[in-house]
């Protein structure tokens, strides 16, 4: 068998830029990264989840509740490496090499007249900001975005070999039980694959149709019964159809116009419908903009992109414009089997924002990640029709050194600003101190009667049962979650033994003798408590920035 070294180069670049410093950038665990992992560590210890349910499908965190895959999935790295940052990131990084390897393979099968095309896929997927970002932090989307490859993967190569259908429906049910998300984002990808193969799947026998429809249905029947069992009551949250107009605004931009409800100028142009549809749209535009692909990436959500930069390359584009150019001609000069291929690119691309669409945020990047794939297969098309141009070329050599350098040093750019500046510029997002919190606490812990962190959506208590290793049988008895005082979102851990996670009011509490505080620079002024007959700085922790103070730990004397 002749071995491919051209992919196997590529797969070593995608695993050097997933798996270099993954410990440490990005710069500190996110709480749901912190819940992921210790849920984890719970399961390999006691089989049971934090709150003590043997085996959970769905798992409670922070009083929201997520599909299980990812946890399980990351037991056997806990348990080989211990439970640290490297070992919860580690199923995503894996995901996303595979996700490049996928990538090739499908490119291959839709596109069979062009060979070398799947190679240049697969280096445009290994070098694209996109992919990477979210290869390199524990996120269930990014292994949502692998299976539903494998999904698509294993459908095409069903039409050969029957047998692969069943693993198609198996990847794309587990979606649904890693992601919350896949409910949308993978039921548009088989809904697109049903329209444009539906005569192929038909042709099937009965019993590979019937195992595989019952396979899927097992493995996402525990998904579908969430909806009966208050398990999706965040999706109310961030829904964009959650957040109407407030009455006083509508009637307020009414005035203006000697108008109001009931009005026939009312119904035909400001019924709540035309407003949503308005909102909708927005969104949906916002995930072609020039400002979210190349310039600012997730501008509403910054701890999604890196900074300054967008969810793509500068030098895409030029490759996207290209592509465009490339693919319709493509899908012009191909038979009807090279035909379908383009049309599935098409329609992913111009469906795969809605999930992001049609919830709150303007942009977001995790929601819309999907995007990618078909971005991706675009900017390839460009890049595999630009390098015919330049070969083409009685100028190649010099042609090829600028493109080479132009492509190069856009990668570098980014590769610039997500390993050198993010982990300083963002560390804030990244809820950075509070593995150093623990590390200062936990030695000196026993010598107070109380220490008192500062709460917040951050939620500390995880980062305590994380970066400690707290005994998950112990922490079973004790956990308890207070609600959120605002409806349907997440809500707090107040206590672990002698640890309270409380609001803290400086001018109410500097005067509780043995007692640690830890909190930020605004609810511990620096200039209220640096009097050292009262009150003894155990340790200031600063961002990455090495600028701004992230918390001050302070014991009152």
């Amino acid at each position: 068998m002749k071995i491919n070294w051209k992919i196997i180069l590529i797969l070593a670049l995608t695993s050097v830029l997933r798996f270099w410093n993954l410990g440490n950038v990005p710069p500190h665990l996110t709480p749901d990264e912190a819940s992921l992992g210790y849920n984890a560590y719970s399961i390999l210890k006691t089989g049971k989840d934090e709150y003590g349910t043997f085996l959970p499908t769905v798992f409670k965190s922070f009083g929201d509740f997520k599909p299980g895959f990812y946890v399980y999935l990351t037991v056997p790295f806990v348990a080989i490496f211990g439970l640290n940052e490297w070992s919860v990131r580690l199923p995503s990084a894996v995901s996303g090499v595979i996700t490049v390897w996928l990538l090739y393979l499908i490119v291959r099968k839709l596109f069979t007249e062009h060979r070398s095309l799947a190679t240049v896929a697969a280096f445009v997927a290994a070098t694209n900001p996109w992919l990477i970002y979210f290869s390199r932090g524990a996120w269930e989307v990014n292994l949502a975005l692998c299976l539903t490859l494998a999904g698509i993967y294993f459908l095409l190569r069903s039409f050969d070999n029957q047998r692969y259908f069943v693993l198609c429906v198996l990847s794309f049910a587990i979606t649904l039980v890693t992601y919350q998300g896949a409910k949308l984002s993978t039921g548009i990808v088989v809904l697109i694959l049903l329209i444009l193969y539906w005569k192929e799947i038909l042709k099937f026998g009965s019993k590979s149709l019937a195992l595989g429809l019952v396979a899927g249905l097992v493995i996402s029947l525990p998904i579908f019964l969430s909806f009966f069992t208050g398990q999706t009551g965040r999706l109310n949250v961030f829904s964009v159809f959650s957040y109407p107009r407030p009455k006083e605004y509508l009637q307020a931009f009414l005035d203006e116009g000697g108008e109001k409800v009931g009005d026939i100028n009312y119904y035909l142009f400001h019924t709540e419908t035309y407003n949503f549809a308005r909102g909708v749209l927005g969104r949906y535009f916002n995930h072609f903009s020039d400002r979210f692909l190349f310039f600012e990436g997730d501008w509403a959500n910054p701890r999604h992109t890196a900074p300054n930069h967008g969810m793509l390359l500068l030098s895409d584009i030029v490759l996207l414009v290209l592509g465009f150019v490339a693919l319709v001609r493509y899908g012009a000069k191909s038979l009807s089997a090279g035909r379908q291929g383009v049309w599935f690119i098409w329609l992913w691309l111009l469906l795969a924002p809605l999930p992001s669409a049609l919830s709150r945020d303007q942009v977001h990047a995790v929601r819309a990640l999907n995007e990618s794939v078909p971005m991706i297969i675009l900017l390839a098309f460009g890049l595999w029709y630009l390098i015919g141009l330049v070969m083409r070329s009685r100028m190649r050599v010099f042609l090829c050194a600028v493109v080479c350098m132009l492509y190069v040093g856009s990668i570098l750019y980014f590769l610039d600003t997500y390993f050198i500046h993010l982990p300083a510029h963002d560390s804030k997002l990244w809820e950075y101190g509070y593995k150093q919190i623990v590390q200062t606490v936990t030695p000196i812990q026993k010598a107070y009667k109380a220490v008192k962190v500062q709460q917040s959506f951050a939620q500390p208590y995880i980062y305590f049962l994380f970066f400690q290793k707290y005994n998950p049988a112990k922490y079973q008895k004790q956990a308890k979650l207070v609600a959120s005082e605002y409806k349907n979102d997440v809500g707090y851990v107040t206590k672990i033994d002698n640890i309270e996670f409380v609001p803290i009011d400086w001018s109410v509490v500097r005067g509780e003798r043995g007692t640690l505080f830890v909190a930020d620079p605004i609810r511990i002024p620096p200039e209220d408590s640096k009097d050292e007959n009262q009150f003894s700085l155990i340790r200031e922790i600063k961002y990455l920035n090495n600028r701004d103070i992230a918390f001050r730990i302070i014991e009152v004397k």
